[in-house]
């Protein structure tokens, strides 16, 4: 009986050996914790198999010469087997050669749009309207096809401590004879083992300000970005400099970061030539507290607070002294419906940001905010967006947009057309310029890595010319994309 036991263990010793040697050659495409999860399996098996072969040398030989020489064999077919598995351990503990490649997403971003009309400011002084530069209004009115962007995204590890990331950008631009021009919008070096639960974000990178505006084009949830963030924010919230966000180990999700760069969004230079240094003050300081919160499995919703302050900027060109603030606060929002029972193809979002713009700067076009008459101007402005987004299936989402927003340096008397007379009339609209946009949309998904996307807008501008606008937009993604928490907005 124990020979037959015997025979049974060296069979299977052999059986184990074969296996383990075919399942060394895939450790390399294997997922660690599935290895991990092996490499267990095997050594509770070898361990097994050492009691079986301590046992049979216990006992006095039943049998001649040829029996002896089994537990020999078998403690050469054991030894040989972990010599197996000791390499694949050590396998284990490497990287897969595939590593440090990077995963490399590559976002285009396509859309057809018609416009009514051009959205030129109206001074009220019968000099008819400008562009102001916002909200696609460098395309010109009517039918028009537009490369918004064309991204790419590239991010790896590092080593064990760090990972680093880039998006690079080309976008048509109309005043560029509509030619692609190649950017830099993000390169960052993330630290990933910190203590404490502290990262550290270095490089050029979008500061954590708000919901959307550190979030690319094709991540948007409509096609555009807001007016009010154009206008309050510069589009989006990129800097270059350093970040730190804190995860607090409380109960419920709390996060704080805090960030100092040479900009927000923009605010290219804060009033200071681009070959020069900034003084200390003349830096933004950006800070932001956001919380989440299960109102029970089905419910859910996320608060934030931000905060961008620029104290001293430096502009030789503004008198007398040559400094003036920039400060910026906003509050934001997000509420989300998942019911249980549906699954997570059918969810709605409700979300929104205000905005209160009280500083002296410019974000749009840099230096210090004046008014239609070239005086220095310091006047809060509040603004703001809000929208609804169901989730009727995978692949169809209709939403609607609402944003509001002042003019930061509204100019509330004009210059008289008829007499001449330099702020002697008020402005066209009879009171502080507001401006108003409704955004239905629909977008459909084809699969996780395209999209096409109808939107129309009606654009009330108080002080400039209403326009309509239909826009359709592509969206594909080609390489490693991931939607990650996004995904359930």
């Amino acid at each position: 009986m124990h020979t037959r036991m015997f025979a049974c263990a060296v069979l299977f010793v052999v059986a184990l050996g074969g296996w383990s040697q075919g399942f060394a050659k895939e450790i390399a495409g294997s997922d660690i914790e599935e290895l991990k999860k092996q490499m267990a399996m095997m050594e509770e098996q070898l361990r097994f198999l050492r009691r079986k072969v301590e046992q049979l040398e216990a006992r006095p030989a039943v049998s001649s010469d040829p029996t002896k020489a089994a537990p020999i064999a078998a403690e050469d077919k054991i030894k040989r087997l972990e010599e197996k598995v000791d390499a694949a351990v050590a396998a284990s503990r490497k990287t897969f050669p595939s590593q440090f490649n990077p995963a490399i997403t590559l976002g285009i971003d396509t859309i057809g749009s018609y416009r009514s009309r051009n959205q030129g400011f109206n001074p009220g002084d019968g000099s008819g309207g400008r562009d102001d530069g916002r909200a696609f209004s460098n395309r010109p009115a009517g039918a028009d096809f537009n490369l918004r962007s064309a991204e790419l995204f590239i991010t790896a590890d590092v080593d064990p401590f760090t990972k680093a990331y880039g998006v690079l950008n080309a976008s048509a631009d109309a005043a560029g004879n509509d030619e692609a021009r190649l950017t830099v919008e993000e390169a960052a070096i993330v630290t990933s083992r910190l203590p404490y639960n502290l990262t550290v974000r270095g490089g050029r990178f979008f500061a954590d300000f708000g919901t959307l505006a550190h979030r690319h084009d094709p991540e948007l949830p409509f096609v555009d970005r807001p007016p009010s963030l154009d206008a309050f924010v510069g589009g989006e919230s990129q800097t270059n400099g350093v970040e730190v966000s804190w995860l607090a180990p409380t109960p419920f999700y709390l996060k704080m970061t805090g960030a100092v760069g040479n900009k927000l969004g923009g605010d290219t230079r804060n009033g200071v030539p681009a070959n020069q240094s900034r003084p200390i003050k003349g830096l933004t300081y950006m800070g932001r507290v956001q919380t989440y919160y299960d109102i029970n499995d089905d419910h859910n919703i996320e608060v934030g607070a931000s905060v961008a302050e620029t104290p001293n900027a430096d502009d030789a060109s503004v008198p007398p002294t040559g400094k003036f603030e920039r400060r910026l606060v906003g509050m934001d929002f997000k509420y989300r419906w998942f019911p249980l029972g549906r699954g997570l193809r059918q969810n709605l979002t409700v979300a929104g940001e205000v905005l209160h713009d009280l500083g002296e700067a410019d974000p749009v076009n840099g230096g210090r905010r004046v008014n239609v008459l070239g005086v220095p101007v310091r006047q809060g402005a509040w603004g703001g967006y809000a929208y609804a987004e169901y989730r009727l299936s995978k692949e169809w989402r209709p939403g609607f947009r609402f944003d509001y927003f002042q003019l930061q340096s509204e100019p509330l008397l004009v210059t008289n057309p008829g007499t001449g007379l330099f702020g002697s009339t008020r402005n066209a609209a009879g009171h502080r310029t507001d401006n108003r946009t409704w955004s239905p949309y629909l977008s459909w998904y084809p699969s996780e890595f395209q999209r096409l996307r109808l939107q129309y807008n009606r654009a009330d501008r108080g002080n400039a010319n209403d326009a309509n606008e239909f826009f359709l937009q592509w969206t594909v993604f080609l390489g490693s994309h991931s939607h990650g928490f996004m995904e359930r907005d």
